[in-house]
């Protein structure tokens, strides 16, 4: 996805019996997703992903001429659970008081330079710890003014111990250094939430199926108009706000937006009667199926070791068998 447009400029469908295990499927879609945009000479600058293992050696290995970035949100997540679960634990409860306030705005503050980002972030303890002073060179003292009477954290205490080996994770502590200072994959993870209405994880597709689903245009289209809804605002300008309560119980804000419309179900009807006048001949139709057949993958129940029907019962045992 351009992340400037909310388009989506490439999709990639890869069945596990293609790599050589589940975890390999991720890193070969982006591998060819990357090949498939240097084909249409397409050059890519910035690459925003999560902070998959192999996917960052790949890009680092392979193509040192992308700046890859990682997302705020999905890191963000990660921390505010391992916080939550520190907060669960006796002497501990002040961080869990912390852990929705510990967020990423460094990143979002310091334009991509990554020694600032750091320098921000370690700053956490101290800030903590009522210490708002002396964090380094580049980031000396908290930008915020006066603070009011806080939940504050004692040096050399538990509390302080669990959350200082959360901040100064060893693999956090390189990471941070390149999390995307502006654009966020948040515009995928709603493209993929509308596709699971085209798709249900519940069901089985076939791989032609599933791959029709994800390439159809109007999909992407109900995408983009469900992301680009605008605030609805009062008389005064002033945009409105709800009030709906997460799983803690806690009261959040989110905006109220306009109400969405479903015009993509006329595309779909449109490009249906289409495709009805292209192709008038079903035996045409059917020649093209075919050709396209012989490209896919073997569904997974082909793949693996057929037994005889009557071998498993045979070798089935209850354990009401006397």
């Amino acid at each position: 996805m351009d992340l400037k447009t909310n388009k989506i400029v490439d999709t990639q469908l890869v069945q596990k019996n293609e790599v050589k295990n589940s975890y390999a499927m991720e890193l070969d879609g982006l591998k060819r997703g990357l090949a498939k945009l240097q084909e249409e000479q397409i050059a890519i600058s910035h690459l925003i992903t999560d902070r998959y293992s192999q996917i960052k050696k790949y890009m680092r290995e392979t193509h040192p001429n992308i700046a890859h970035w990682f997302d705020c949100w999905h890191i963000a997540k990660g921390i505010y659970k391992k916080l939550e679960a520190i907060g669960k634990k006796k002497k501990c409860e002040v961080v869990g008081q912390w852990a929705r306030s510990i967020t990423y705005w460094c990143a979002m503050s310091s334009g991509g330079n990554g020694e600032l980002v750091v320098q921000k972030w370690c700053s956490i303890l101290n800030h903590a710890c009522n210490v708002h002073e002396g964090h380094g060179p580049l980031f000396p003292k908290c930008e915020h003014g006066d603070v009011e009477n806080s939940v504050w954290i004692k040096q050399g205490t538990k509390a302080y111990q669990e959350l200082e080996k959360v901040v100064n994770g060893r693999l956090l502590m390189v990471d941070i250094k390149k999390i995307s200072p502006v654009e966020q994959t948040s515009g995928v993870e709603a493209f993929h939430n509308v596709f699971c209405h085209f798709a249900p994880k519940l069901l089985h597709f076939f791989h032609a199926q599933m791959d029709a689903r994800s390439k159809y245009q109007p999909c992407i289209s109900m995408k983009i108009q469900i992301d680009s809804r605008q605030p609805i605002r009062t008389v005064n300008q002033f945009t409105q706000y709800r009030q709906p309560k997460n799983r803690r119980g806690d009261g959040i804000a989110k905006e109220v937006k306009v109400k969405q419309t479903f015009d993509y179900i006329d595309e779909l009807f449109e490009d249906l009667l289409l495709s009805r006048e292209v192709n008038g001949s079903v035996v045409h139709v059917r020649q093209v199926i075919d050709v396209d057949e012989q490209a896919r993958p073997l569904p997974l129940t082909r793949t693996g070791l057929c037994l005889n029907k009557q071998d498993i019962i045979d070798a089935h045992r209850s354990r009401f068998n006397k």
